[in-house]
């Protein structure tokens, strides 16, 4: 095998809310409601020759209409830390939702690597209801369908290798193809969960997360990632802020990005 990833997090944004605004009928649980902060990512793994980012963050223009504080825009983000648009090879897209595809198009000469069954959803009958619309921006799944179009976008579908060392595991879920990605690292492997968890309480105390595209699939993608923690993997929750506290920062990131592997 090709030499193993180093995998960084960016922490990019963030959002103050409630409990009870986040989690799937909170109120059923019984607990007193708290005020909890929603943290946004993206990921970069890189080795000699080659550098990937699983999903993009989204638009700042588009977070600030949504009412989320921006820390840093991703593609500056990358920037502080060595990495220009024109560096990435890959973009792995592990669902349509705003906060993950909203910086596309900044990266010329990626080839991206969808799930099969969010561009079919997405681009299918449902995708303008409201309860669906709303957490998608039409003209970032419209430039999605275009690249795919073009013959830049690989699609996936179950679990498969997408890299040497880099594997896609589609579970659905919160979003009709969310996607897992899986990758080895110097000491293992790590599970970039992304939303298929948002919080690692959610995954510990199995309570879903509000936006849900079937809940019986979203349970199962909890079995899932504790199938890969059982198998040695990292698993790392997509919006919580205690990433940036369990993980190492990286050196002149003021504690906003960290290395996971």
């Amino acid at each position: 095998m090709a030499e193993p990833w180093e995998v960084t997090a960016f922490r990019y944004a963030t959002l103050s809310a409630r409990k009870s605004e986040l989690v799937y009928r909170y109120s059923s649980y019984g607990d007193p409601d708290a005020e909890v902060e929603m943290a946004y990512y993206f990921w970069l793994l890189r080795r000699p020759g080659e550098t990937v980012l699983v999903d993009t963050g989204f638009d700042p223009a588009v977070g600030a209409r949504r009412g989320r504080t921006c820390l840093c825009p991703p593609v500056e983000a990358l920037r502080r830390h060595g990495v220009e648009p024109g560096d990435v090879d890959t973009v792995v897209i592990t669902h349509f939702h705003y906060d993950h595809v909203g910086n596309v198009g900044a990266f010329p000469r990626a080839r991206l690597v969808v799930p099969s069954k969010e561009l079919d959803f997405w681009t299918g009958p449902f995708a303008n209801r409201f309860q669906f619309a709303s957490h998608v921006e039409a003209s970032e799944v419209a430039r999605l369908e275009r690249l795919a179009a073009e013959g830049r976008v690989r699609l996936t579908d179950g679990s498969e290798e997408i890299l040497d060392g880099v594997r896609a595991v589609n579970v659905g879920g919160h979003s009709p193809g969310q996607q897992v990605t899986v990758v080895a690292v110097a000491d293992g492997s790590v599970a970039l969960a992304s939303d298929a968890v948002h919080f690692t309480e959610e995954l510990e105390l199995e309570r879903p997360f509000g936006v849900i595209a079937d809940l019986a699939q979203m349970y199962a993608a909890y079995d899932v990632l504790r199938e890969l923690a059982a198998a040695g993997a990292v698993v790392v929750p997509g919006h919580d802020p205690d990433v940036v506290h369990r993980f190492p920062a990286v050196e002149g990131s003021d504690g906003n990005a960290v290395r996971l592997g």
